[in-house]
């Protein structure tokens, strides 16, 4: 019998995929138990139709992320951390602190998708990638500035 499954099955397949199964196993287990439908002629075109749109809903995920990657080359992000007599940095620039930034310019990215080992902590320009959903990836410029202080004057 030929079944379209309606939920993920160990060895069997996805949902949406039409697989041929013993006449038991699907009257008896599959589909009693909601794991999988009769595959009539209307429940493939309902498929096809599901896909389709899906597919569509995907591409124009895709397209919009490829746009704002495109944009986020062109942005430079810039921070300034506090540095001490010896050129140690006092803080570090975290995942968040991009995510943040980049709001404040009206761009929205997932924490999750900025990829920093570990927090910039030096000063100068570092390259970020930014690794989005459908596999498209960006990379952004974070420079890192040293705070000027002010010279330290001793009053006698």
């Amino acid at each position: 019998m030929k079944i379209i499954l309606l939920k993920e099955i160990e060895q069997l397949g996805k949902p949406g995929d039409v697989k041929q199964v013993s006449d038991g196993y699907a009257k008896n287990f599959l589909i009693p138990r909601g794991l999988a439908e009769a595959a009539t002629a209307s429940a493939l075109k309902n498929l096809a139709q599901k896909q389709a749109k899906t597919t569509a809903r995907l591409e124009h995920e895709k397209t919009a992320l490829e746009k704002l990657a495109e944009k986020l080359r062109t942005i430079t992000l810039r921070f300034i951390l506090g540095v001490g007599e010896k050129g140690q940095t006092f803080g570090s620039i975290s995942s968040q602190d991009i995510v943040e930034k980049l709001a404040e310019q009206g761009i929205n990215v997932e924490k999750k998708w900025i990829e920093l080992e570990q927090s910039i902590k030096s000063s100068g320009e570092h390259d970020i990638k930014v690794k989005f959903p459908h596999h498209v990836v960006a990379e952004i410029k974070v420079i890192v500035e040293p705070a000027v202080s002010p010279p330290i004057t001793h009053d006698s």
